[in-house]
């Protein structure tokens, strides 16, 4: 049984914050340089809060996910009410625990469902996805919510440097941190999976999910909770006191850019895989939906996968980074809104979604077709 993308929604907090406005929101902090190096590399214009110029949080990650369910679900044929599986993935969520997945269950519906709780980073919305994707097309739910939802500012405001906290030697924030300070952002997408198209407008057929870990194959390079250089391996809840762990710097959201090279060349074999395996025929796809953190790395995929001997279709890529910033596992949904929302595919139309994470290196992909209301 056929399983369809009948809706999107999505919600960014607050006004956009241009890029030279970053630091009204998260405060100074650090060597500037770094700061004016990610920033110019980066290439985001403007991105989303969800604190306010005093660090205090105005909407929580369960607000920011529930209020982009509410848009995708009021933009769809069923209700709230209606929801069989409830699909939310973050990188962090509100609690430590209860995960995300229940705490919006909780907050926005009156009864129960079927939840799919995924942690990671940017591709922990597409493991989501997948679980709550065969649900529908095996028959065993007819319909499912799927939400990727981030808030990543709470981890870098200034005040949580504060006596030193994570600073190096010098005083300075570690580059390793500073590059996520500066680049990530705020926001929270959705979508409505159903077992037919929506009655109206475009939807999209789901031909395949692959979420294929390569973590086999290095240590952590995007992580939180080790300093990454301790020598006996501790993790922050190795550490005596929370206090300690903080000094230390383990507490820190990291990116170890050494590997982001060797992260690049592995997105392009995945690339190659799934072209000579026959997932997609590259001749056929209209857009490539792709969710890279910087604007600096297109070039370095383009190399990788000219590399594999495989074309990266550059020309369709769709990315909205320089608008919304790197909303992390929420990129993907957001993407999709914008692309049916103001490009107008056509039925037969194929878009390809691509979503990378750097965590411990996997690549997640998917396949869309467009379809008119009878499916055709």
């Amino acid at each position: 049984m056929p399983a369809y993308l009948t809706s999107f929604g999505k919600f960014l907090p607050g006004e956009p914050v241009p890029a030279e406005a970053i630091e009204e929101y998260v405060g100074a902090l650090g060597n500037p340089e770094i700061r004016d190096t990610v920033v110019q590399n980066g290439g985001i214009q403007t991105r989303h809060f969800a604190i306010d110029r005093d660090q205090n949080t105005v909407f929580s990650n369960t607000e920011m996910a529930s209020n982009a369910i509410t848009e995708a679900v009021d933009r769809s044929p069923i209700g709230l009410d209606d929801v069989d599986v409830l699909a939310v993935a973050t990188s962090a969520g509100d609690y430590g625990g209860p995960a995300l997945a229940n705490m919006v269950h909780g907050d926005l519906m009156e009864r129960p469902v079927e939840i799919v709780a995924a942690n990671g980073f940017c591709a922990s919305s597409m493991v989501a996805l997948k679980s709550a994707y065969l649900m529908v097309r095996e028959g065993e739910q007819s319909n499912a919510v799927i939400c990727g939802s981030e808030l990543t500012s709470r981890q870098f405001k200034s005040s949580r440097y504060a006596n030193g906290n994570g600073l190096g030697e010098n005083g300075d924030l570690p580059f390793d941190v500073a590059f996520l300070r500066y680049m990530l952002s705020d926001g929270a997408g959705a979508a409505v999976i159903q077992d037919r198209p929506a009655p109206e407008g475009t939807s999209y057929r789901i031909e395949w999910v692959t979420n294929t870990s390569y973590a086999h194959t290095t240590g952590p390079c995007m992580y939180v909770g080790s300093t990454g250089e301790d020598p006996e391996g501790r993790t922050w809840q190795d550490y005596k006191t929370i206090d300690e762990a903080a000094k230390a710097g383990a507490l820190s959201l990291r990116q170890n850019m050494r590997l982001l090279p060797r992260f690049i060349r592995t997105c392009g074999k995945e690339w190659a895989r799934l072209i000579n395996e026959g997932y997609f025929d590259p001749d056929r796809i209209t857009r490539v939906a792709f969710h890279y953190s910087s604007e600096a790395l297109r070039a370095h995929f383009r190399r990788a996968f000219a590399r594999e001997g495989v074309t990266p279709l550059e020309e369709r890529w769709y990315s909205n980074l320089v608008r919304v910033g790197n909303i992390g596992c929420a990129a993907i949904w957001v993407m999709l809104e914008e692309l049916t929302r103001t490009e107008g595919l056509e039925p037969g139309d194929q878009v390809l979604c691509f979503v990378p994470e750097s965590g411990r290196f996997g690549v997640s992909m998917m396949l869309l077709t467009a379809v008119g209301p009878d499916g055709a």
